[in-house]
């Protein structure tokens, strides 16, 4: 995988090797680390938009092809560090980490594509958002 992209909001991971010359699924990993500051007790929360990398255009298949894949996403900020793994769950989202006070540093992203067998994978654009909020503790 490889940081492709982004924006003040966002940043676009991108996976650059999913697959082999025989259309089988490969176990790909990623770890990006950001900096960042909150000067106030928070929480913090990772969630997944689609429940894992599903195709943005379905396409008929046999029951013998993969047409999505799961992952793991481990955050890692300040005392707090949040576990996701995805398992087809649109919205699906980590419990609260509390963050008791104010936090300086890295934020870590451990991202894991699990490898889904030995079945060849339908072609696509395979896609999610993987939404990491702070919220402020009032």
């Amino acid at each position: 995988m490889a940081v492709g992209g982004g924006s003040a909001s966002q940043n676009i991971l991108s996976v650059t090797q999913l697959i082999d010359s025989n259309a089988r699924a490969v176990a790909t990993s990623i770890a990006v680390t950001l900096k960042g500051m909150c000067n106030h007790p928070h929480v913090m929360t990772v969630s997944s938009g689609n429940g894992g990398l599903d195709p943005q255009t379905r396409t008929e298949a046999g029951s013998g092809f993969v047409q999505r894949f799961n992952y793991g996403a481990s955050v890692a900020w300040g005392p707090s560090v949040v576990t996701l793994q995805t398992g087809g769950i649109q919205g699906q989202s980590t419990p609260e980490a509390v963050a008791p006070g104010a936090v300086s540093g890295d934020l870590r992203i451990d991202i894991e594509v699990d490898d889904p067998g030995d079945s060849p994978v339908v072609a696509g654009t395979y896609t999610d958002n993987l939404v990491i909020t702070f919220r402020p503790l009032l």
